[in-house]
This record gives structure tokens, C-alpha cells and sequence, in this order.
């Protein structure tokens, strides 16, 4: 008896990790850059952006550690963050991601290594 509700138990905890992952990804639109619970700064590359190269879909991020080449894959994420200009956030494309402009990279697995799950780029007026 005790067993099953052991493993009865374990299912319920899974299924509830399960959903606050689901949750988070659901709303990390809606969060500014650099202010993700629980991911700005500790499993996100956080910087400006320096260069670009359009033909390989790359941009290099610069933080006061060093700059770093951030591929974006096609199925890498782009949030444009609007939070300054008083606006609604909204999904972009890498032509949104310009030179000067803070960005936040989220790279799958939580290593800050490739491949990248989602980019934030804060818009300024």
C-alpha cells in the first residue's frame, strides 16, 4: 500500500515540474529582459548587441565578460521586449536584432552553450 502511494505521489510531483516548465516558457513574453525568475543572469547570456552577420543568421553578444557568437537557429524563439516604449510585447524576426540594442539569450538545457531556445530584445524609443 505504501509503495503505491509512493509512486502515486512521485507522479503527481512530475506532472506538477512538468507544468510550471510549461508555464514559464508560456509567459516568458511577457517578461522584460533580464528579469526571468530563476534564469537572468545565472543560465542567460545577458549583453548588447555588437555585430551581425545576416548570411549565417549570427549575432555577437557582448557582456563585461567577453563577447560571444550567438547563432539563431530557425527554431530559436525572438521576443521583442516593449516594455519601454509603453507596449505590448511581441514575437520578432532577426532582422529586430540591431547593433546597441540589450539582448538576453536563453540556450536550451540551461547551459550557456548552444543550440539557443529564445532570444529577448529590449526595444528603446
Amino acid at each position: 500500500m505504501s509503495k503505491a502511494i509512493g509512486v502515486a505521489l512521485l507522479a503527481v510531483l512530475f506532472l506538477a515540474l512538468q507544468n510550471e516548465c510549461y508555464a514559464q516558457k508560456a509567459t516568458e513574453i511577457y517578461i522584460p529582459v533580464g528579469k526571468s525568475p530563476g534564469l537572468s543572469g545565472k543560465y542567460t547570456l545577458l549583453g548588447k548587441i555588437t555585430e551581425i552577420d545576416t548570411a549565417t543568421q549570427t549575432v555577437t553578444v557582448t557582456d563585461s565578460s567577453g563577447s560571444y557568437p550567438v547563432s539563431l537557429v530557425p527554431e530559436a524563439v525572438i521576443y521583442l521586449d516593449r516594455h519601454t516604449l509603453k507596449l505590448p510585447n511581441v514575437t520578432g524576426t532577426f532582422a529586430d536584432c540591431r547593433p546597441g540594442l540589450m539582448v538576453e539569450v536563453k540556450f536550451r538545457e540551461n547551459k550557456r552553450m548552444k543550440p539557443v531556445e529564445w532570444v529577448k530584445v529590449e526595444l528603446q524609443p
